[in-house]
């Protein structure tokens, strides 16, 4: 599987953006948590759910895209006829049991740094 440098940038935008969003979701975990710590009884019910939901659906989209990069780079990895057996083997373990942590690797190693003619 060619990819081609634009390509190339977007894989690599979606690979590094779950880095990139994790402080933002730990603000917005503490910042649900506190809310609904700290719930004012006379506040209502509509008041509490914003917090919460402002924390879980950019948590669904993001376990979303993660499912979705496990898939393409698992095919990618089962495509590249540049892996042996072992090599691709060992990285679809990597990808199942370290998930977004191996993607960066991956791309590092086996998609930026492809030469243009391979």
């Amino acid at each position: 599987m060619n990819l081609n440098h634009v390509q190339k940038i977007i894989l690599g935008i979606f690979t590094f953006l779950p880095f990139l969003l994790f402080p933002i979701f730990l603000w917005q975990f503490f910042h649900m948590i506190g809310s609904t710590i700290f719930f004012d009884e006379h506040r209502s019910d509509e008041e509490l759910i914003f917090p919460i939901l402002s924390f879980v659906f950019p948590a669904i989209l993001t376990a979303i895209g993660a499912l979705a990069l496990t898939i393409f780079y698992v095919v990618h990895v089962v495509m590249n006829k540049k892996l042996e057996g072992s090599e691709q083997i060992l990285w679809i373990l990597l990808f199942i049991f370290l998930g977004i942590l191996a993607f960066p690797a991956y791309w590092i190693i086996r998609i930026w740094n492809t030469p243009k003619n391979a």
